[in-house]
């Protein structure tokens, strides 16, 4: 089963950081969303009420975030056994779009050889090995 890390933020969290970094008010963010009730983005700011999965792409265009991002999010907090069973049917990972910009760039440097990559420090430090 995929677990979150320690270090990831749930839902709630990563929804009230965002809310409180970006220059929209709640009432702005529900009506871009389509909801009738700005008080709705409280609830899924304190975890009273799950985010839809139908309503991951407009909330995530309203907060200016990766859709795939706030997806793998819900996914794994809500339903992990799923995620992973998706991924496992896909044979692959869900890729944000900062994420796929990695690996084009990885690429690019490892001359599309089969390179793999080592973490040397899970904080910051990724090396090449050549193939």
């Amino acid at each position: 089963m995929t677990n979150p890390t320690p270090q990831q933020q749930t839902v709630a969290e990563f929804l009230a950081d965002r809310i409180a970094t970006i220059d929209k008010t709640q009432r702005q963010i529900a009506e871009e969303c389509g909801f009738d009730h700005p008080n709705i983005i409280t609830m899924f700011k304190k975890g009273q009420t799950k985010l839809p999965i139908n309503r991951i792409t407009q909330l995530a265009k309203a907060l200016e975030v990766d859709p795939v991002y706030l997806l793998r999010l819900v996914m794994l907090e809500y339903m992990p056994d799923t995620w992973e069973h998706v991924e496992n049917i896909m044979q692959s990972t869900v890729l944000t779009a900062n994420e796929l910009e990695l690996v084009r760039s990885f690429k690019e440097v490892t001359g599309e050889s089969d390179a793999r990559a080592v973490v040397i420090d899970r904080n910051a430090v990724i090396a090449i090995v050549a193939a």
